[in-house]
């Protein structure tokens, strides 16, 4: 197995994104989400682990964390617009994710294919 050397650029959007994901994580928290229905938090729940372990992925240079990353952007794209959450935290995530996954694809081809 070659040693995939991480570039600055995805070592630093990586650990911005880690600290982004670990911020979204008390929203599961929040009154508003819990009114929502039973399931809501649970599903938010997996759709923020998901996106840790797809970072984590990332930070190892492995081509499934870039799919995991974009496959759950659109999953959390899709389940926010079914909850009508049109918040700013909502844009703000399109916004930072489109960005990241921009540099992601710029160094897809250097990550390792291999899990």
């Amino acid at each position: 197995m070659a040693v995939v050397h991480r570039p600055k650029t995805i070592s630093v959007i990586t650990i911005i994104a880690i600290v982004l994901v670990l911020l979204a994580f008390p929203m599961l928290f929040m009154p508003s989400i819990k009114r929502m229905g039973d399931f809501i938090p649970m599903i938010l729940g997996i759709i923020i682990t998901l996106q840790f372990v797809s970072l984590i992925g990332i930070w190892h240079m492995k081509q499934w964390g870039v799919q995991l990353f974009i496959t759950i952007f659109c999953l959390r794209v899709i389940t926010f617009m079914f909850l009508e959450m049109y918040t700013a935290r909502f844009y703000f995530n399109i916004f930072y994710s489109v960005i990241f996954i921009v540099f992601f694809l710029i160094h897809y081809r250097k990550m390792d294919a291999n899990l």
